[in-house]
């Protein structure tokens, strides 16, 4: 069984239309996903909310093969310095702080099968320092973090479950559609073609597209005043 957090566009729609076809797949998100199938069921709830226990009662033990966390929240206007604590700790607990609740329960509860394939999905606004989307890269960092601790806890307890992190390009889905961006958007089911393709060997940290790893090294060695002046004039 395939488990997707975050399913009803964008990359996490492409996964379940991906995956759907050779195995049964829960999609977890508020709106209802485009194109359900036989194979698909949707379970419609907010992910912070106490109704997240629904997920854990339509698993049975040792049933998932893949666990795909795509959902995200961003605000690409008021996410600075000066947003709000109510909004700051509502995109931090969106993108990772619920993100961690929900596997950490599926493990509690012994959900996972076998080399079971937990895929979180950052982003390459991390690797950037940024006058903007503060919160958002703040709870993406988090979850890069995670993901390296996750992996060795798993590897420490002979626990036989792999963590994949993407650290994704900017993808063509709704987040990003009225946004003019300095990069080419990503097709999201080219992404879910590689990952239903690499699915059993995923384990680690992989930048999607894979340029972004060059544009990384780059980053490294640029000052980081020089780094902040680029990114202003880019207006990123």
């Amino acid at each position: 069984m395939n488990l997707i957090i975050g399913g009803s566009s964008g990359l996490g729609n492409s996964l379940a239309q991906k995956f759907s076809k050779s195995n049964k797949t829960i999609i977890v998100s508020r709106k209802e996903p485009k194109n359900i199938k036989d194979n698909i069921l949707h379970l419609s709830f907010d992910i912070n909310s106490d109704s997240s226990n629904q997920i854990y009662q339509k698993i049975k033990e040792n049933e998932l093969t893949n666990i795909f966390f795509t959902v995200g929240l961003i605000d690409w206007e008021n996410d600075d310095f000066s947003l709000s604590q109510d909004k700051f700790e509502k995109i931090l607990e969106t993108n990772f702080i619920s993100v961690r609740k929900i596997i950490f329960n599926l493990v509690k509860e012994k959900k996972l099968s076998s080399n079971c394939l937990i895929c979180f999905c950052s982003s390459v606004s991390t690797i950037l320092p940024r006058q903007r989307q503060m919160a958002y890269c703040s709870a993406k960092s988090a979850l890069n973090a995670f993901c390296k601790s996750l992996r060795a806890y798993f590897h420490y307890n002979k626990l036989n479950y792999r963590v994949a992190n993407l650290i994704l390009g900017y993808m063509d889905t709704e987040m990003n559609r009225n946004i003019s961006l300095p990069f080419k958007k990503e097709n999201p089911d080219k992404i879910a073609n590689y990952l239903f393709e690499k699915q059993n060997k995923l384990n680690g940290t992989y930048y999607l597209p894979k340029y972004w790893i060059l544009i990384k090294a780059i980053i490294d060695f640029i000052p980081e005043k020089i780094l902040v002046k680029i990114i202003k004039l880019l207006n990123l």
